[in-house]
């Protein structure tokens, strides 16, 4: 995956497909799981602070808190696959482009040489 180029320096040449696409997966997954959940709850505020709201609190309460957790389930699934997807094609970006004008260069330190450095300092 990786090419030793000089020293501490390497290069990105591919990315597996299927990784990054269930890494993306899992961050939109979540994301969208909470911002589902955040929607419904300001939507239950705004419900109960209404001036003319008449009715049970706990029950608006309830509901919007069941609802919330559905819809965030039904979100996290569809922001989920879209991640994935999103994920599949960017590694399949990724790569080709790589193929033709050379991948990411990224430079790595050693642990130990990163620790001398830290007590240098």
């Amino acid at each position: 995956m990786t090419n030793q180029i000089s020293n501490g320096v390497k290069e990105i040449k591919t990315i597996n497909k299927n990784s990054l696409a269930k890494i993306m997966a899992l961050i939109y997954g979540l994301a969208g799981f909470f911002v589902a959940l955040a929607v419904a709850i300001s939507t239950m505020a705004n419900i109960v602070m209404q001036k003319d709201f008449s009715g049970s609190i706990i029950l608006v309460t309830l509901f919007n808190l069941g609802a919330g957790l559905l819809l965030g389930v039904l979100s996290a699934l569809i922001t989920a696959l879209i991640g994935w997807l999103a994920g599949y094609i960017m590694a399949g970006i990724y790569n080709w482009f790589a193929k033709k004008a050379g991948g990411v260069k990224i430079e790595l330190a050693d642990v130990v040489e990163k620790q001398k450095q830290e007590i240098n300092n």
